[in-house]
């Protein structure tokens, strides 16, 4: 299944749509983009909460944690190697293989290749294109795409929206 994602500045109000196979939005990406320390979140067409990616706070190494409903918690970890580039993605034991800053990469399972991602530039901007094979898989790739697009794009800006619990009031006691 192929999923795009346009990163530009027109018309999103605040959100990356995700178009699905058919050409219609399947899901929508909502945070703050321009700071890779900030949530993002992965939201379907109702408004349902899908997933979300965040930054881990717990050690020395960078690592992210994508939560997705009804899956155990699923980190995002860069191995240190000099000599390449490659990131692994536990409980799912997927190794991300290829050029993040070239905006090429996969998504391994063994030498099975579970996704690839591909990071083109068009007049309206980034479109990354996310040729996913497993339905189960959508959201992590999806959260992580964007992930790794943010380390090396120019950051795009996104307001911030209050919290939805937040109630105002008006009499004076």
């Amino acid at each position: 299944m192929q999923f795009l994602l346009e990163l530009n500045q027109r018309k999103a109000y605040g959100q990356i749509p995700v178009i699905g196979p058919h050409g219609k939005i399947m899901y929508i990406i909502r945070g703050n983009l321009d700071n890779p320390n900030h949530t993002l979140y992965l939201y379907d067409t109702k408004n349902h909460e899908v997933g979300r990616l965040f930054r881990d706070r717990g050690g020395i190494i960078v690592s992210f944690i994508v939560d997705v409903i009804n899956h155990s918690l699923v980190e995002v970890k860069k191995l240190n190697s000099p000599a390449t580039n490659l990131f692994y993605v536990t409980r799912l034991n997927y190794l991300v293989t290829g050029s993040i800053k070239k905006g090429t990469y996969t998504f391994r399972s063994g030498i099975k290749n579970v996704a690839n991602v591909k990071t083109i530039m068009e007049k309206s901007g980034v479109v990354l294109i996310c040729d996913i094979k497993r339905p189960e898989d959508i959201p992590f790739i999806l959260l992580i795409s964007v992930l790794f697009t943010q380390w090396h794009v120019t950051p795009l800006k996104l307001p911030t929206f209050p919290p939805l619990s937040n109630q105002f009031r008006t009499d004076i006691n």
